[in-house]
């Protein structure tokens, strides 16, 4: 239910949980599954305020690497849900495995210890169910792998859909425009007495038995910052490792995939399983090829060419562009992220493209029409489309592991927010590993597509550029990695590997600021599921039976 007010200090929940976003609102509905009391605590409003957005304004180092946190991070109910696009991706074993080329990958839980919760994960995250494998009607050899799918919400926008039930609750207490700003240890230093709560009536401190961190991965990294400046021998010791390791993913486009077989394309589209949720099929290295060939994890999918480019001579691509472009229409579209990816860079070429779609229009209107079926007239939105083409021939999409760098890392600056918290400088940092790692890999795809009689790769530059292209286009910000990473060490790591924080009996992180790699997916999905675990091993501790 939501409340007007914070509990009294005198007061002590069972849970809170801090953040109502993706991981915070699963959290809370989970323990209210599980029988508890939980009061949840949201920073923005009922939508969203850009008046309180402005409070995760951060300092960011390189802007050509990370994007602005006003279009990463949402302060409101449902948290960037508002934005997110609804892909969920779960990661592989590989990442969970020994990897000698990337040292600081190591995570102390494995797969195996995830992969049943899964399940959980995907009921509230509306994806239909917990297939992310999916066998291909071909065996395929030469180290390629075509069953790995990545699967998507029904309703990405999660708060329209748990809206109710959080609102409803008997057992969960809402409270919006409460701003947490620090946290009050207990003299022995041994568990947390207390949260301070910046509300419009005034600071709060909040008290509860158990206290989880559910916001974004630059979120969690700045509030512990700031706690670690009055607590300097928690969360690792000052210039240890909190704020360190901090990654995202690299994500784009420099070759052409050429089908044998142009119909094929259909095994790569969009489709929809059983639960009416849609589905896509990616081409990936199986663990052993990227182990023996040592390159950082990736997938590749079949794309449109760049919408941007009119050169394309393309009468859908070219409306569909012109409706991407302006902003108001373009994020009905799609989520602020994809759509920024898919306009370019300015100036546009807006008479080049009217003139494609003028051209094109007979042609063009049955495709058009069948999109926009497909986006606006059913539900669930069909996540994208593919222009089919007689040729065979589509833009190749990769999205790839960043690997952990201790120098990429998150500090806090002098300036302060409305809050009076250090706002956060953010210093994202790429390596030649990285880049070196997209390449072999398209290599090693070209050469595995060309033995299976799938088709081969066309680059668009050659080799000098596409490594120039690759590391001038290194960036992220969306997917929010790391910085409170997961381990057995004190000195190395921040949360357990049942993400309790080191030495704080009571204050838990679930976010993708625990993990120590990054994979080749996105971050939403195990996200939701490690606090899944979390919920239930807290339910189970011994001080609850």
């Amino acid at each position: 239910m939501l409340v007007e007010q914070l509990p009294s200090d005198q007061s002590i929940s069972e849970f809170c949980v801090v953040g109502s976003g993706p991981v915070g609102m699963a959290l809370a509905l989970e323990l209210e599954q599980l029988g508890y009391d939980v009061l949840l605590i949201e920073s923005g409003d009922s939508a969203i305020d850009s008046k309180i957005a402005e409070a995760s304004r951060a300092e960011i180092v390189d802007p050509r690497r990370h994007a602005d946190m006003s279009l990463t991070v949402c302060r409101a109910l449902g948290g960037t849900s508002w934005t997110w696009g609804g892909r969920c991706v779960a990661y592989n074993d590989v990442d969970f495995a020994r990897r000698d080329f990337v040292p600081d990958a190591s995570w102390p839980i494995s797969h195996d210890s995830i992969l049943a919760w899964y399940a959980i994960a995907s009921k509230y995250l509306l994806c239909g169910n917990d297939c992310f494998t999916m066998p291909y009607k071909h065996a395929l050899t030469d180290g390629l792998k075509l069953n790995a799918v990545e699967r998507w919400a029904i309703t990405p926008r999660l708060i329209e859909v748990h809206r109710k039930a959080l609102l409803h609750s008997q057992r969960i207490k809402l409270c919006l425009r409460s701003t947490v700003v620090g946290l009050r240890i207990a003299e022995n230093g041994s568990r947390v007495e207390s949260l301070e709560v910046a509300t419009p009536s005034g600071s709060r401190l909040v008290k509860a038995h158990n206290f989880i961190l559910a916001s974004g991965g630059v979120e969690a990294n700045r509030l512990l910052l700031f706690a670690q400046q009055k607590y300097p021998f928690h969360f690792g010791g000052v210039d240890g490792p909190l704020g360190r390791y901090y990654m995202g993913h690299l994500s784009g486009k420099i070759a052409s995939l050429q089908l044998r077989v142009p119909e094929s394309v259909s095994d790569l589209d969009f489709n929809r399983d059983g639960s009416g949720a849609y589905y896509r099929r990616r081409f990936m290295l199986t663990s052993e090829a990227q182990i023996e060939n040592k390159v950082l994890n990736a997938v590749f999918w079949a794309d449109n060419p760049p919408f941007y480019d009119p050169s394309h001579r393309n009468a859908v691509l070219s409306a569909t562009f012109l409706a991407l472009a302006f902003p108001p229409s373009g994020r009905q579209l799609l989520s602020e992220a994809i759509r920024l990816a898919h306009t370019g860079p300015r100036p546009y070429k807006i008479a080049a493209h009217l003139r494609n779609v003028i051209v094109g229009a007979p042609s063009g209107a049955v495709e058009m029409y069948r999109i926009l079926r497909d986006r606006f007239m059913t539900k669930p939105k069909k996540p994208g489309f593919i222009v089919p083409n007689k040729g065979g021939r589509y833009a190749l999409h990769y999205h790839a592991e960043q690997a952990p760098n201790a120098l990429s890392r998150i500090t806090l600056t002098t300036e302060k927010d409305a809050f009076g918290m250090p706002r956060a400088s953010i210093d994202m940092r790429y390596s030649d590993q990285d880049v070196d790692s997209v390449l072999e890999s398209h290599r090693l795809l070209d050469k595995a597509l060309r033995a299976n009689r799938i088709g081969q790769l066309a680059y668009w530059k050659s080799p000098k550029e596409a490594r120039e292209w690759v590391s001038d286009n290194a960036g992220d910000g969306f997917h929010q990695i790391g910085g409170v990473r997961m381990g057995t060490d004190p000195s190395t790591s921040v949360v357990d590997p049942d993400l309790k924080v080191h030495g704080l009996s009571n204050l838990s992180v679930a976010s993708s600021a625990v993990f120590p790699s990054g994979s080749q997916a996105n971050s939403t999905l195990l996200a939701v599921a490690l606090a899944m675990r979390l919920a239930h091993r807290l339910a189970n501790s011994p001080s609850r039976q």
